[in-house]
């Protein structure tokens, strides 16, 4: 099967840094657009699929007709899978286009994988992708039986609208303002009233710092305001570091964004760690603020 992507996915985020998390089981998944090989997996997974015919008629029944089924999805829709290391693609959702601004949502997960994390994650970046791609409004067909796929979806940003078939619900997404609401750079909402410390001074010296200040971690920048890592509480816990400096303990390895970076990436970053806060960098690398959770909230509450 050769695959052909769609030009309008070609630029996005997901194309370019595909998305990497850890499920509820603790396992890698992996999200990002379709290749050959990957098509292939896509088939398999819908063959796979139990039971067939679980919502709304899908995946057919017949294993010839599935696989037809698949193959059109995947030569008319904008493709994201979820890949396993282990066991492959357990998860697909596809944008298919109504208009240039309109566009319907199909989303389906292996039911061993179900109840992981991943369809959400599947759901958040095939929204950013429509964000980017343009599109305004994402519509989509729900049982109303279904009460774990309906949650799924107003968790991720949708809304009922009116349905004349009881059976069958209709839910829509308002993407142009959640696009409005998460195309601004953290630089306007970020925290510039930071507290540092340097990487000679000592631990203790750092404890007091934390204890004093209420907060969870030290940014640690030298005498040029580079920084060089971040001092976390858990970096403390061991009796023994107190009487060490700050360099000799510190976290080097940190995830860290520049201050025109998308409150959208940002969020994406938070989804798939359990870090509290990002610190943000000039071109110089040198530190000019830290963007946390509470700051994102706090900026939604404020303009939505």
């Amino acid at each position: 099967m050769t695959y052909r992507m769609d030009p309008r996915a070609e630029g996005s985020t997901i194309h370019r840094l595909p998305e990497t998390f850890l499920n509820k089981r603790g396992e890698a998944i992996l999200v990002r657009t379709l290749d050959d090989r990957i098509c292939e997996g896509l088939v398999k997974m819908y063959l796979d699929f139990q039971p067939r015919n679980s919502f709304q008629g899908l995946p057919p029944v017949s294993d010839k007709v599935c696989v037809a089924w698949v193959k059109q999805m995947i030569a008319s829709g904008i493709n994201l899978a979820a890949l396993s290391f282990d066991v492959g693609v357990v998860g697909h959702v596809v944008l298919f286009p109504i208009d240039d601004l309109r566009c319907e949502l199909l989303i389906a997960v292996l039911h061993s994988y179900q109840n992981t994390g991943i369809g959400t994650q599947l759901m958040r970046c095939c929204v950013q992708l429509a964000c980017e791609i343009g599109f305004e409004k994402i519509w989509l067909p729900v049982q109303a039986s279904n009460a774990r796929a309906r949650h799924l979806y107003r968790k991720c940003g949708f809304d009922y609208i009116e349905s004349k078939d009881a059976q069958e619900l209709e839910m829509a997404m308002d993407v142009k303002r959640y696009h409005e609401a998460i195309s601004i750079g953290v630089e306007r909402i970020m925290n510039t009233k930071l507290v540092t410390i340097g990487p000679t001074e000592s631990c203790r010296k750092a404890v007091e710092l934390i204890l004093s200040r209420r907060i969870s971690s030290l940014p640690v920048i030298d005498e040029h305001g580079v920084m060089m890592g971040v001092l976390a509480e858990n970096d403390l816990m061991l009796p023994s570091n107190l009487t060490k400096q700050v360099a000799d303990i510190l976290t080097r390895d940190v995830l860290t964004v520049r201050a025109n970076c998308t409150i959208a990436r940002v969020v994406r970053m938070f989804q798939s760690s359990k870090v509290g806060s990002i610190p943000v960098l000039d071109e110089r690398n040198q530190l000019v603020g830290l963007i946390g959770r509470k700051d994102i909230l706090a900026y939604y509450v404020a303009c939505l």
